[in-house]
């Protein structure tokens, strides 16, 4: 788990960088579908399976096949390796868990087409999931 988040630290906000210069109107709308629908999910399970829509929503809005296939690599460790382990307190995030507000970041930071603000509030954010994992458990 430690090599994953030092890896998708190393990959996704770079992703998030080429996303904000490469992504379509469309590729856009459907990062900003797929972080409302995690926001409206009900429980875990449908949380975590939006939260890797959204986050291969933004490897696709890069336009850029290589840097998806190393995220689609990199979430299929992620899956089989992470998530299933975490032990969950509630039936679903709370409205403010911290996820929503850095997606909320991200989602801007990529429509403003801003490379330096994508890639720094991805990193945050992907630190913000890091300390959660490794600090709280």
């Amino acid at each position: 788990p430690v090599q994953l988040m030092r890896a998708r630290m190393a990959l996704e906000p770079a992703i998030a960088r080429e996303a904000a210069i490469n992504a379509s109107d469309e590729a856009v709308t459907r990062i900003k579908v797929s972080k409302d629908r995690a926001a409206d999910a009900q429980n875990w399970d449908d949380y975590e399976a939006q939260d890797d829509h959204f986050h291969r929503a933004i490897a696709e809005a890069t336009d850029n096949v290589l840097l998806l296939a190393l995220f689609d690599q990199l979430n299929q460790v992620r899956r089989a390796v992470a998530w299933n382990t975490v032990v969950r307190s509630s039936v679903r995030p709370a409205r403010d868990h911290s996820s929503f507000a850095e997606h909320e970041e991200i989602v801007s930071a990529i429509e403003a087409r801003d490379p330096g603000a994508a890639h720094s509030t991805m990193r945050k954010h992907v630190g913000s999931v890091s300390a959660r994992l490794f600090e709280e458990h």
